[in-house]
């Protein structure tokens, strides 16, 4: 697929495509009713099949003033031969509005430029998507 569009007519990389289709195959299979550790087990079988490459639980230092203070663990990086992401996955009935901000933090503390949250937890499947455009890359 060369230009994929959400239904609001915005751009998707091809890689959030892939990774977007590997979690509603996942959820396929799974149902809505599984621990979030469940869904990222089988995300770890689903992203190969896709030829992704993948880290999981990596740690995102917290600065202030350029000094760590402390660290976080977003769920996965992916990757393929052009693009980078995070997934933050979740398993609720509902986003929280913490989730989003864990999101975000994840984005600006960690200098990446796009995050997708998937809430594996409800039917359809919830995916929102932020982007950052950090300064030094």
């Amino acid at each position: 697929m060369s230009n994929p569009l959400s239904s609001k007519g915005y751009h998707f990389g091809q890689l959030s495509h892939e990774v977007i289709g590997a979690c509603i195959e996942v959820q396929r299979q799974l149902g809505v009713h599984c621990m979030e550790v469940d869904y990222q087990r089988a995300l770890e079988i689903a992203l190969p099949k896709r030829g992704l490459q993948f880290q999981r639980e990596v740690e995102i230092p917290i600065t202030f003033d350029g000094i760590p203070i402390t660290k976080r663990r977003v769920d996965f990086v992916i990757w393929d031969d052009s693009d980078e992401l995070i997934l933050e996955t979740k398993a609720r009935s509902t986003v929280l509005p913490e989730d989003i901000e864990q999101c975000l933090l994840y984005l600006h503390q960690g200098g990446y430029r796009l995050c997708l949250l998937v809430n594996f937890g409800q039917k359809p499947l919830d995916v929102r998507r932020f982007v950052h455009t950090p300064p030094n890359k």
